[in-house]
């Protein structure tokens, strides 16, 4: 905005202070605003006004700022009941498409674990355990360089934590690509304030992040009776990925709330 538009950039830093709502429906009103405002002068400076007089009567035939505060208070409270439940269902399409992310993200954390720590750290520990002749034949035939049927069973275990948490990946990659494209079509009405799904983010992540952690120490130091076939690398690498995302969210997060402060 140029220096001579002093009387459009101070009205919109008011409206702008005075605006409720999401940052996103403010922003969206701001701009309409500005474009209205923006289009007024220029007609005004086309009918022969200076550039002073045709800031005011834009400014007058938009609508003071309390007026123009009033108008979009009223018409957030007549929003219907549908568009919440629209943007909550976007939040939740978002979190469950990350959620698949992060689990094919921890799927590659795994197969990192099994080449750096041992196939054990991640899939089966069995001392003591006899498993079933038909399993047996059932593993020894996808691992035909296994000597026994307890080092097929651990290649079996230790791979599936990497195969089936990638193809939860790429569901997840699938799903979010949906989810933007639905965005653009206007799916989302913005409503709900900007730090909502990343609050929502940071409780969920973060809690199966830690007790994952948890679950992880306690199978280390063999406490843990369930999940007795697995190591404590099986969840490990579920929560060092579920903790990042947790942190990225909380970044996200104090953004909004910083720029909440701001206003």
């Amino acid at each position: 905005m140029s220096g001579h538009d002093d009387l459009v950039e101070a009205y919109l830093d008011q409206l702008y202070a005075r605006l409720r709502g999401s940052p996103r429906q403010g922003r969206r009103l701001l701009a309409e605003a500005e474009d209205h405002l923006r289009q007024g002068v220029e007609e005004g400076l086309a009918g022969g006004l200076s550039l002073r007089e045709a800031q005011e009567h834009a400014i007058s035939s938009f609508g003071s700022v309390r007026a123009v505060v009033r108008a979009h208070d009223t018409r957030l409270r007549r929003l219907p009941s549908t568009a919440v439940l629209a943007d909550l269902v976007m939040s939740g399409w978002k979190l469950g498409s990350v959620g698949l992310l992060a689990v094919g993200a921890s799927g590659l954390v795994a197969a990192a674990m099994n080449a750096i720590f041992g196939r054990p750290f991640v899939g089966a520990q069995l001392r003591g355990t006899t498993l079933p002749a038909a399993s047996c034949r059932y593993w020894l035939s996808n691992w035909p360089g296994a000597h026994s049927c307890t080092q097929a069973y651990l290649l079996e275990s230790s791979s599936d934590a990497v195969s089936l948490r990638v193809a939860a990946g790429l569901l997840g990659l699938l799903l979010l690509a949906g989810y933007y494209l639905a965005r653009r079509r206007g799916w989302s009405t913005g409503v709900l304030p900007d730090g909502f799904t990343p609050t929502v983010a940071v409780s969920l992540f973060g809690t199966a992040g830690l007790c994952l952690a948890g679950l992880a120490a306690m199978r280390g130091r063999g406490v843990l009776a369930v999940g007795g076939h697995i190591g404590p690398g099986f969840f490990l690498s579920g929560a060092l990925v579920a903790l990042a995302v947790a942190a990225g969210y909380g970044w996200q997060l104090q953004r909004s709330l910083l720029q909440h402060a701001r206003r």
